[in-house]
């Protein structure tokens, strides 16, 4: 759908009065918006008898909503996000006490909202910074604070199966990973009531290891996360590593750990799992719900050139082609922006 051009509603309150005087005044450009979006007052109207909620009506219809009432339901909504987007607490804070329910409002409209893991969010789905919009503001933890206090459910799911809870957002985030901040937002969270099931499955440390949150993982790993090599390697922890090799692990589950010693660019540990056996051409699985690939693609497209270069020195095999995509690891160079890397692998 088109998206409105701006969230002041102020705005739109005037396009509605200016279009209501011009309909009055018979512009032939304003009567045919009325028959456009208006077609129940039936032809011909009468203008005189134009209400201004008439004109509301067309101006919402006109930007994809199908009533005043639902459209200003939305621009509320875009100006929370903005507030929480910004770090205005003031502004958020005086938003909340003027409409409570914005925070039970689920957008479907624009980008993000309308398909995949984030389609229907709520405000407080906003709070983990992912999908990545803008920068993550420094006070994230007070406005969080603020929207919990304030009734937000912490349970809430967003997007399609598997839908996503706002604590499943804050795992596989990486701007709150950045941050440093994740754990203290889950603690958060917890303390309110979600839901925090997901910290105990055992392959739970994939989801930030593969959604660029190391430092998510790392900190996770130190509360007593579990984890198995694959992890280990991810987390660039070399001591467990060289401790589960000695334990003679099997073939497959050290060829998976190097794609996510890869994947982080620890040159040391790929380098020890290859002396132990893996091979980096091979087609795995990293975990359940994540596609065959070999580690060489991910340092392709990675742009990992010193993994590229040692893998190569291997004597690696450039022609693995994936199930998904049906890509080599020069055509995943190629997509990461690598073109130099993808000279080598042709």
């Amino acid at each position: 759908m088109n998206m409105p051009s701006g969230v002041d509603i102020s705005q739109y309150k005037t396009q509605a009065k200016d279009l209501l005087k011009q309909a009055r005044a018979a512009s032939p450009a304003a009567l045919e918006r009325i028959r456009a979006h208006h077609p129940e007052l039936g032809i011909p109207f009468i203008v005189d008898r134009l209400l201004l909620s008439d004109a509301q009506l067309i101006i919402s219809r006109e930007n994809g909503f199908s009533s005043w009432a639902r459209f200003k339901d939305y621009l509320l909504f875009r100006n929370a996000v903005d507030a929480l987007d910004t770090g205005d607490l003031v502004r958020l804070t005086r938003m909340l006490d003027d409409n409570p329910s914005v925070l039970k409002y689920r957008c479907n409209c624009g980008d993000w909202y309308e398909d995949g893991y984030f389609a229907g969010a709520m405000l407080l789905h906003h709070i983990a910074g992912n999908p990545i919009r803008c920068q993550l503001p420094s006070n994230i933890l007070e406005i969080t604070a603020l929207l919990l206090e304030r009734g937000a459910n912490p349970n809430a799911v967003c997007g399609k199966p598997p839908r996503s809870t706002t604590i499943g957002l804050v795992i596989t985030g990486k701007q709150v990973s950045d941050a440093g901040v994740a754990v203290a937002l889950i603690d958060l969270l917890a303390k309110f009531g979600a839901s925090v099931e997901a910290l105990q499955e055992p392959d739970m440390l994939t989801l930030p290891l593969w959604n660029c949150g190391l430092g998510t993982a790392r900190a996770l790993a130190a509360r007593g996360a579990a984890a198995d090599l694959r992890h280990f390697a991810g987390l660039g922890n070399s001591e467990r590593v060289y401790e589960l090799l000695r334990e003679t692990p099997q073939h497959d589950l050290i060829e998976r750990a190097l794609i996510y010693a890869v994947v982080h660019n620890h040159l040391d540990i790929v380098e020890a799992l290859l002396q132990a056996g893996a091979t980096g051409d091979r087609l795995v699985a990293p975990s359940v719900g994540i596609t065959e690939r070999t580690a060489l693609h991910e340092a392709a497209n990675r742009g990992h050139r010193e993994i590229v270069d040692l893998l190569l020195s291997r004597g690696v095999y450039t022609g693995v082609v994936e199930p998904q995509w049906g890509g080599t690891p020069a055509g995943w160079a190629l997509h990461g922006g690598h073109d130099e890397i993808a000279e080598l692998l042709l």
